[in-house]
């Protein structure tokens, strides 16, 4: 199934990680077993953004990315999603991002987080701001941080509603080396993912140093190679 998967699309985002992080020997099987270039986002462990105070966040993050560091270069940006009762703590976001000393993508369930000293914070990391679209949560906006964007895209989806989407992530990749794109779980997820691929390379015209390259969704998104924008799509 991972080798289908893989080529049709370029990445995947992967939701397990933030309960449990995978064993050594499932993570070297699905490196070994994706094309160059394929690329999974982890979700980071919610123990980093969703544990009490007391907790010791910054150990299981370095904890956390050590383990991962097995993907190798199949290891995309980590997603790191924070609840909408955790607001802006600068402290605490510095400390996570330091620790995990990987690309982050920052996920912010709470409005007080879309600042500019945040901002300041990723990129220094050259990290990156998910813009998530779904009606439950504020839409952060989108700021070039870093050298990849992140969206994650969580609703259902027709030909109008996804055009005004594929707008905004061919702006993106003319910004931006690399672009994730991943939809939501669901059976249409796939189908979604391969018409915003399509609709990009139609729009590059074949050429590689301007393709965007999207995947779909399990949860990820492929590497780029340096100096080429590449877009990818998903679901997660």
């Amino acid at each position: 199934m991972l080798e289908h998967y893989a080529s049709r699309l370029n990445g995947v985002e992967l939701n397990g990680s933030f309960y449990r992080t995978p064993p050594a020997t499932t993570l070297e099987r699905w490196r070994d077993g994706t094309p160059p270039g394929f690329l999974f986002c982890m979700k980071a462990n919610r123990g980093l953004t969703y544990s009490a105070d007391s907790f010791d966040r910054v150990g299981l993050a370095h904890l956390f990315t050590e383990r991962i560091s097995t993907m190798g270069d199949r290891l995309g940006p980590v997603l790191l999603q924070f609840p909408p009762v955790r607001q802006r703590n600068l402290e605490l976001l510095e400390g996570l991002l330091q620790a995990l000393g990987r690309p982050t993508a920052c996920e912010f369930r709470h409005a007080s987080w879309f600042d500019d000293s945040v901002y300041e914070v990723i990129k220094r990391h050259r990290g990156a701001m998910v813009v998530t679209d779904e009606e439950k949560w504020p839409q952060a906006p989108l700021v070039e941080l870093g050298p990849f964007a992140y969206f994650r895209l969580r609703r259902g989806y027709d030909a109008r509603s996804l055009e005004g989407w594929i707008e905004v992530v061919r702006s993106a990749a003319a910004s931006h080396q690399d672009v994730h794109v991943y939809f939501k779980h669901d059976p249409q997820a796939p189908r979604l993912a391969l018409r915003l691929r399509d609709a990009l390379d139609r729009e590059a015209g074949g050429s590689e140093s301007r393709r965007p390259r999207p995947s779909a969704a399990k949860r990820s998104a492929p590497a780029a190679s340096p100096g080429t924008p590449t877009g990818r799509s998903g679901r997660s």
